[in-house]
């Protein structure tokens, strides 16, 4: 039976309700995939002195999973609280720990959680005339208090934005501090790292009592389960073709998953169809090309740009966003030629442009690329990871490319 307008507009309406591109997931019957990641989190909360490292690229979806946490635990007879600060470039460990105890304090108020006498005069203290003297043994205090009586987790997002050597430094000795005394609360740090190493400070000497968690992109499943879920709640489906356009589009970034499908949602209620077809994706990498964020746009028209025609900036940046990659999302200059190949439709050698992809580092292109300087081969990626779908759309969109060059998984095939 056909719907009605207002049935069609209510359903296009609540598409963005369900698909979230441009903030993270809060609620649970929203967020996708990220099994394996979410038991590591939650068993490192349940084994006591045990902390958790969540890292990986940017736009992965790390922010999801740390808003996932609190639903995800169990022992629904124990009172939780699991408050999640972001850090901030000028923090100091005492401004951290003083916002985190400020959290703790309106979440306990706002949900009625009885925190006990000892605890609340030790908050009152620590945001008040204590808090610029916080340190590693008023923490462990604190959190001891809490953890008697209830299923206690700190969440620090964006970790890696702290730039303060010393703050780092008292963070790690909280972090063993803690583990060595058995507190009965967790730390879960986040942030944008290639690996644990990058992210904390004194790492050796907290090593053991971190439980180190990868975030890679989002496999192909996980992303079709995003489009899945999203369309589900409102009563649509999608065509299979269309499905794994949209995945394999995305390249393991969860915001493309649900930017596309939202804006393919709409365009079939827009032509009266509740099924996702292959042109309804089409129309949405239309919408996606146009509305993207303005300083997407810019970094890509300044890693292309040139006076001179035959400069192929634009051919090797394509060839870059094809080129198949691990999980972290680093690819080889050979990966670069098969398809640069295709898209100049002629053999490439990598030294052809080789130049182009250390160029792509330099701060007169971005740099839209990183080069990894620990690697013994030289080998790059986006510094942006948003910006690589965006290629590949530029691409389809000037037919430099077609739909069957970007059916390979991008990155399911090892690289040595």
């Amino acid at each position: 039976m056909a719907l009605t307008k207002s049935e069609l507009e209510e359903r296009s309406f609540k598409l963005g309700l369900y698909f979230k591109p441009t903030s993270p997931i809060n609620k649970e019957g929203l967020f996708a995939g990220r099994l394996s990641q979410v038991r590591d989190v939650v068993d490192a909360i349940n084994q006591q002195g045990q902390h958790a490292v969540l890292y990986g690229e940017r736009g992965v979806g790390k922010t999801s999973l740390a808003n996932m946490i609190f639903p995800k635990l169990g022992c629904d007879a124990t009172e939780k609280i699991a408050p999640l600060v972001n850090c901030m470039t000028d923090d100091s460990y005492a401004a951290i720990w003083k916002r985190v105890f400020e959290t703790i304090q309106f979440t306990a108020d706002n949900d009625s959680i009885p925190l006990g006498t000892t605890a609340e005069d030790l908050l009152r203290e620590y945001t008040g005339p204590l808090a610029s003297q916080v340190s590693p043994d008023e923490v462990w205090r604190l959190l001891w208090e809490l953890g008697r009586s209830l299923l206690t987790v700190v969440i620090l997002d964006e970790f890696d934005k702290l730039a303060d050597a010393t703050t780092l430094a008292m963070m790690s000795d909280t972090l063993k501090y803690l583990s060595d005394r058995t507190v009965p609360a967790t730390i879960v740090l986040i942030g944008v790292a290639d690996n644990v190493e990058t992210l904390v400070s004194n790492h050796r000497s907290v090593q053991r009592c971190l439980s180190q968690i990868n975030m890679p992109r989002m496999s192909i499943r996980e992303l079709e389960l995003i489009v899945n879920n999203g369309l589900s709640h409102v009563n649509m489906t999608i065509e299979e073709n269309a499905l794994q356009e949209v995945s394999h589009l995305s390249r393991g970034l969860p915001h493309y998953a649900h930017l596309l499908g939202l804006y393919a949602g709409r365009a079939a209620l827009d032509d009266q169809r509740t099924k996702v077809a292959t042109r309804d994706v089409q129309s949405a990498m239309e919408s996606a090309v146009s509305k993207t964020h303005a300083t997407v746009q810019a970094d890509y028209s300044k890693a292309t740009r040139s006076s001179r025609k035959e400069a192929q900036y634009v051919h090797v940046l394509l060839a870059c966003a094809l080129a198949q990659t691990d999980s972290l999302g680093w690819f080889y200059p050979r990966n670069v030629r098969e398809p640069l190949s295709r898209i100049l439709d002629k053999s490439c050698k990598v030294e052809a442009f080789a130049r182009h992809l250390h160029s792509f580092c330099e701060e007169d292109r971005g740099p839209i690329l990183k080069k990894d300087c620990d690697s013994p081969r030289p080998r790059f990626r986006f510094t942006d990871p948003i910006v690589q779908p965006y290629i590949l759309m530029r691409g389809l969109s000037a037919k430099m490319i077609d739909e069957k060059d970007i059916s390979e998984p991008p990155h399911d095939t090892p690289l040595f």
